[in-house]
């Protein structure tokens, strides 16, 4: 069978491009990855902190989903398969990063000094930036920092709803849980969140 041609693949549903892909058509999942990529690392970013933790997490996404092609069944939705592997990847991320045993007293002082350096480096970056880009690297850090205060389940079912556009349904599927579960997971934490940023802001103006 010849391979299939980039625009013609891009218009393909996602079901079936995996079906393609389990017959052997294992290039295809090249648009997989141009579709979701995007997505997948705005979530684990968020859920992880670190951008390199984050494309190491994004990247065993698509290699597990890659393995376990064969798993998949597209009488389900293929993007809830995808992001519960990504989910599942965050947590053995995060799980194993937080068990790492701190080396010594020195590498802290060095990483202070490193952490100073590039604050001041960031502080003249934003001075050069225009007015909108420095509000909008300060909302996202905002946003971050009130998502990071959150229980996890509410966070993670924020994360999957604004960043990865999923459905309710979806949701519910990825986490695991009911319908309803899902929403109030939604619910609460946007209530959560919104309480949150008031408290930041009112800080942050406290102290000016």
């Amino acid at each position: 069978m010849p391979p299939s041609k980039p625009e013609a693949s891009a218009t393909l549903p996602d079901q079936e491009l995996m079906r393609r892909i389990q017959a052997g058509e294992a290039g295809l999942f090249a648009e997989i990855v141009r579709r979701y990529q995007g997505a997948l690392l705005r979530v684990a970013r968020s859920r992880l902190g670190r951008p390199d933790w984050a494309e190491d997490a994004v990247q065993e996404t698509f290699l597990a989903a890659f393995k376990a092609r064969d798993t998949y069944r597209d009488a389900y939705s293929f993007r809830t398969w995808l992001w519960t592997i990504l989910l599942n990847k965050c947590r053995r991320s995060a799980s194993g990063h937080a068990r790492q045993p701190r080396v010594s007293c020195w590498t802290d002082e060095a990483a202070g000094i490193e952490q100073a350096s590039l604050d001041q480096a960031r502080s003249a970056d934003l001075a050069e930036q225009p007015l909108e880009r420095v509000l909008a690297r300060e909302r996202t850090e905002l946003l971050e920092a009130s998502l990071a205060a959150l229980p996890g389940v509410q966070a993670d079912a924020l994360r999957l709803r604004f960043f990865g556009g999923l459905k309710f349904e979806e949701i519910a599927e990825a986490m695991q849980c009911s319908l309803g579960t899902a929403k109030n997971r939604v619910r609460w934490g946007l209530m959560r969140l919104a309480d949150h940023v008031y408290s930041l802001r009112a800080s942050q103006e406290g102290r000016r």
